[in-house]
């Protein structure tokens, strides 16, 4: 049996790099650029167009004062999150590899708490990030495992018909309906999705329900998706 690990730490540029990244991109929700727009202490229009890397040394004093103040509620987030992380994980890839009909596509991820209240990851670095405050750890971590699992084993495939990285944007936020059926004894909390793939997720989701469960088949699921995406 793979031995599969999720660790969770504070690393503060990854921080810095989150509120650059909400914004400098087109996020999926448009409040996130209003939080950041509603914090007094930093004027956050300096990293527009400012380059990774140039990102902490300019909000580090701003970060490091933030996690001052808060080294004893993120130093509990952390025991907290990994202890329930570590119970639920075997678990959690159990069913991911059976919802996706592939193995779980590395053996190791990170969590990052983020000072921020946006959760986005990196596909190439194998990590996501949490906000400190939020109750809800879990489903977001599933929502962002699925994604990797899009990426890597489904996403060139569904290029080769869709041929619009948009559109792919669409189908691997759409297809998260699943993991309120696969997932809901472990989540805590429904995952929602985003206004814009309400209408897809539906029709998915009614796909879905029309077959019965033994015929349920995720590559299956995303051809139907592509399918409505082209026309």
């Amino acid at each position: 049996m793979t031995d599969f690990t999720i660790t969770v730490k504070l690393d503060i540029k990854k921080d810095a790099w989150n509120y650059r990244w909400a914004l400098n991109s087109n996020t999926h929700s448009s409040s996130r650029k209003e939080q950041i727009e509603n914090i007094s202490d930093f004027d956050f229009n300096q990293l527009l167009g400012l380059q990774y890397e140039d990102t902490y040394p300019l909000m580090k004093n701003y970060l490091e004062s933030f996690w001052k103040e808060h080294k004893e509620e993120t130093e509990q987030k952390i025991q907290e999150m990994q202890i329930k992380l570590d119970q639920i994980k075997d678990d959690v890839f159990e069913k991911m590899t059976k919802l996706t009909k592939q193995s779980i596509y590395r053996n190791n991820f990170t969590i990052y708490l983020t000072s921020l209240n946006r959760w986005p990851y990196n596909y190439k670095e194998w990590y996501s990030l949490t906000f400190i405050f939020r109750k809800s750890y879990i489903t977001p971590f599933i929502h962002e495992l699925l994604h990797f699992q899009t990426i890597h084993y489904y996403k060139s495939h569904i290029m080769s018909k869709l041929h619009d990285e948009k559109k792919f944007e669409t189908l691997k936020e759409a297809v998260t309906f699943l993991l309120n059926y696969e997932f809901n004894t472990i989540m805590d909390g429904y995952d929602n999705g985003y206004p814009q793939h309400q209408e897809l997720r539906k029709q998915l989701e009614s796909y879905r329900l029309s077959q019965a469960e033994d015929k349920r088949d995720f590559a299956q699921l995303i051809d139907y998706a592509c399918d409505i995406l082209l026309f």
